[in-house]
């Protein structure tokens, strides 16, 4: 897209957003009913009812409008966020109990004591009347390998970063303390990945999609201090015939990451909200 048609990839730089609470709770009342909290949540938020579907819009609109500022024309960006005259949309990935897509819509922002351009409306499915002049209405957000028909191959080795994943603070912060300064560490950490491998093979669900930076990665709960029960991800990126895993988050940060995708079916993520 043209510079001046661009659009700011943050939603509070893009409109003016008045009861921003109130609208995520009119949002989750709308949408097909999942759990939006963690049920022992690792880090506080201000929002404590529904952090989870917070998060989630904030990244959708940056993906949304980040495709829509690189797509290469004006229909084409149109696919994933309209932006003409007096009105905006774009497609949340979320439906109504009715499995009608919802939509977030903004109007021009007509405020002088702001210098934002747009002003959020709301959410809406596709027959409000916000939308009857809108056509085609924006596509849902996807991922185009997930299009493509791309599954997590378990019969694919992983090449683990090991010094990359210990040598980084972040990412040795996510690694169960009593296991920080172990010797073996490297050693126990390949072991882990190549047993969860294993076990994703007679396991189809075990391993789940994440949306990261507009690409599909994959997530192997690894499982260090139990057997039975994961203390964190890795992420796994899809190379030429293998999977390179570079990252280690943490439960919560692999849920927020695979409900990007949809909503997380499998045990070791379901078990953390409520």
């Amino acid at each position: 897209m043209q510079g001046d048609k661009m659009i700011m990839t943050d939603l509070f730089e893009f409109a003016y957003v008045p009861d921003w609470y109130g609208h995520l709770d009119a949002l989750q009342q709308m949408a097909l009913p999942e759990p939006w909290r963690f049920r022992k949540p690792m880090v506080e938020t201000k929002n404590t009812d529904n952090p989870i579907l917070e998060r989630y819009i904030h990244t959708i609109f940056r993906k949304q409008s980040i495709d829509y500022n690189t797509a290469s024309d004006e229909k084409a960006a149109a696919r994933f966020f309209h932006v003409e005259n007096e009105h905006a949309c774009f497609h949340t990935g979320l439906y109504t109990q009715r499995y009608k897509p919802i939509f977030a819509c903004f109007d021009r922002n007509k405020k002088l004591d702001t210098s934002l351009q747009w002003f959020f409306r709301g959410f809406c499915d596709e027959v409000s009347p916000r939308l009857k002049y809108i056509e085609p209405l924006p596509e849902k957000p996807s991922y185009p390998m997930m299009q493509s028909g791309i599954n997590f191959n378990p019969e694919w080795s992983i090449r683990v970063n090991v010094d990359h994943i210990l040598g980084d603070a972040e990412n040795l912060e996510r690694i169960p303390p009593k296991l920080r300064k172990a010797k073996n560490l490297p050693l126990l950490l390949e072991t882990a990945v190549e047993l969860a491998r294993r076990k994703a093979t007679i396991e189809p669900g075990l391993v789940v999609p994440q949306g990261y930076q507009c690409r599909l990665q994959y997530l192997l709960p690894i499982c260090l201090t139990n057997m039975k029960k994961p203390d964190l991800a890795m992420t796994l990126t899809v190379m030429d015939g293998y999977y390179l895993g570079n990252t280690c988050l943490t439960l919560e940060m692999a849920y927020l990451n695979a409900r990007l995708i949809a909503r997380p079916l499998a045990p070791w993520l379901t078990e953390l909200v409520k």
